[in-house]
Order: structure tokens, then C-alpha cells, then sequence
């Protein structure tokens, strides 16, 4: 019997087409001995009802044939796209272990390249505080007043610059510095290196969270040559004052507001024309920035750090 199971098996199809045939061949063979043994007259209708019973049975084995044939290049097809597509997901599991592969070494290369650039970074600090330390050990040997402030001046850019890069090291994204402690840090420091008199308080409002490197390092000497500044010359005769630094940003850029409450500058009018390496350094620092400088009228001596785009835009 041919059950449902096995008909798309051609070895079942081939048994059953010889079995008809095997069947048919006997209707031919009983139909010959039959007119044999009894006569062609009385036989006449039999061996023909037998002939159409072998023909229905010959056209019945063609037909499995041809059915049989067109099994087994379905059962091929079949076999041949199960191949293909047995070969293309081969395939895409080699390139996706490839892609795993390549993303761990990238991300591990990543982790690689920021220990190195922190590394960078605390071995520059390390550099500049020995600078620090050849200028103070030349200090001792320099008995001039003013040049002996110059020196302090250059240890104190440098030690804005080395915070900078102890800021990177202790950060945990290299490209985003806490902006706050970075410019607390420096003016409490700043504060500390002038041994003045007066009680001073900090104004400081810092509404930009964190910034780069490349921004932090012209900002920090920019705040460090006013404070400075305002430390030597602001709170002469004074009790107390206040130190101010202010910054916030927006799409145009940084707005810096830094100075004090002092004394004031003697001469107001020519503040801008530098005639020091502190007003050069100042003017140099905000170009750098892409902002302009400003003396905001009032009492003390307050810089403003305007965009230059938002600058043009009150000009026009």
C-alpha cells in the first residue's frame, strides 16, 4: 500500500509503479490461457474487459511515473535551496562572530587608549609641578621685588595649567571636565598663593557643568592673569572683598564675568590698551575663547567675556 507518509519517497513510488505492472502482465497472461483452454469465441468479451483492466493499469503506471519524476526534482530543488541556505547562514554567523570580535578589540582598545591619555595627563601635571619647583628654587636666589613677583605670576599660570591636566586625570570622561571644581579649585588656590590681608569671599556661579581640555586650559589662565591681578592691586586698605566669577553659555558661546569689588582700575578709559604681558594674555586667552573683552562699568573692576557673534549682533 502507498500511505501518506512515503509518497514524496521515490523508492516507494518506483515499488509501487513494478507492482502494477507486475499486475498488469498477469491480466495479459490469464487473458492468453484463458482463450487457450477455452476457446477464442466464448472468451472474446472477457479478454477485452481484461485488455481495458491492462490498459487503465499501464496508463496508471505512466501517470505515477511522470508523478514519481516530478517528485524527486521537487525532493532536488528542495535539497538544493536547504543547501544554500544552510551555506548562507554559515555565512552570516561568521561575519557576525567576525563583527563580535572586532567590537571587543575596539572596545577594549578604547579602554587601552583612555588609561594611556590619563596617563598623559598626570605625567604632564607631574612635568609642570617640577617646572613649578625650578622656578621657586630660582625664586630663592632672586632678591629683586618686582622680578620676584614675575616669578610668582609664571608659577601661577603653570599651576593653572597643571590643574587642568590633575582635573583630566581624576575625571572619569577625558572629554567632559567638571567646569565647577576645576574653577573653585583654581581661585581658592589663587586665593591662598597672595598672602593679603583683607577677608575675601568667593562669588562663584557656575551654570556650564563640564567642558574640554582644549577650553578649560585658555580659561583657567585667563581667570588666573584677573584674579591675580585683583589680588594684588583690588583690596589695598581694605578689611574685605569679594572675588566674582560668573559663567554661564549658550549656542553663541561662553559669558565669563570675572573680577572683584575693589579699589578699581586708576585709569578707565585706557583699560584696553594693553601695556603688560596680564592685559596681552587676557585679550590672546578670550580670542582663543572666541569671545571679546569688556570693562563693566561700576564699581571694583569687572571683566565681561562676551561671544564675538554676540558682540556683532549688539554693534548692528
Amino acid at each position: 500500500m502507498l500511505r501518506g507518509d512515503n509518497i514524496a519517497d521515490p523508492r516507494s513510488l518506483e515499488a509501487v509503479f513494478q507492482l502494477m505492472m507486475q499486475r498488469a502482465q498477469k491480466v495479459v497472461d490469464r487473458s492468453a490461457r484463458s482463450v487457450h483452454e477455452q476457446g477464442l469465441s466464448k472468451h472474446t468479451a472477457t479478454l477485452s474487459d481484461r485488455w481495458n483492466e491492462a490498459q487503465f493499469l499501464l496508463i496508471t503506471a505512466c501517470l505515477l511515473a511522470i508523478l514519481m519524476a516530478w517528485l524527486m526534482g521537487a525532493r532536488n530543488k528542495l535539497l538544493q535551496e536547504s543547501h544554500l541556505r544552510s551555506e548562507q547562514l554559515d555565512i552570516a554567523r561568521q561575519d557576525l562572530e567576525r563583527s563580535n570580535k572586532e567590537l571587543r578589540e575596539t572596545m577594549l582598545s578604547k579602554e587601552e587608549k583612555e588609561v594611556m591619555i590619563k596617563e598623559i595627563h598626570h605625567r604632564v601635571k607631574n612635568n609642570l609641578q617640577i617646572v613649578k619647583s625650578l622656578i621657586r628654587f630660582q625664586m630663592d636666589q632672586v632678591k629683586d621685588e618686582h622680578t620676584l613677583e614675575l616669578f610668582n605670576e609664571c608659577v601661577n599660570r603653570v599651576s593653572a595649567m597643571a590643574l587642568v591636566h590633575e582635573q583630566t586625570y581624576l575625571s572619569k570622561d577625558l572629554a567632559n571636565i567638571d567646569v565647577s571644581a576645576y574653577l573653585t579649585h583654581l581661585t581658592r588656590d589663587l586665593c591662598y598663593a597672595y598672602t593679603i590681608d583683607t577677608k575675601l569671599e568667593l562669588d562663584i556661579k557656575i551654570n556650564i557643568p563640564t567642558l574640554g581640555v582644549d577650553t578649560l586650559i585658555p580659561l583657567g589662565l585667563l581667570i588666573n592673569e584677573v584674579i591675580s591681578n585683583s589680588l594684588k592691586h583690588a583690596f589695598k586698605g581694605r578689611d574685605k572683598g569679594t572675588i566674582i566669577v560668573h559663567l554661564d553659555g549658550d549656542d553663541s558661546g561662553l559669558h565669563l564675568r570675572i573680577g572683584d569689588d575693589g579699589v578699581g582700575l586708576p585709569d578707565k578709559s585706557n583699560w584696553d590698551r594693553p601695556n603688560s604681558l596680564g592685559m596681552d594674555l587676557i585679550h590672546t586667552l578670550a580670542g582663543q575663547l572666541g569671545n571679546t573683552v569688556h570693562l563693566r562699568p561700576g564699581p571694583g573692576t569687572v571683566y565681561e567675556l562676551l561671544p564675538v557673534q554676540e558682540q556683532r549682533r549688539k554693534r548692528a
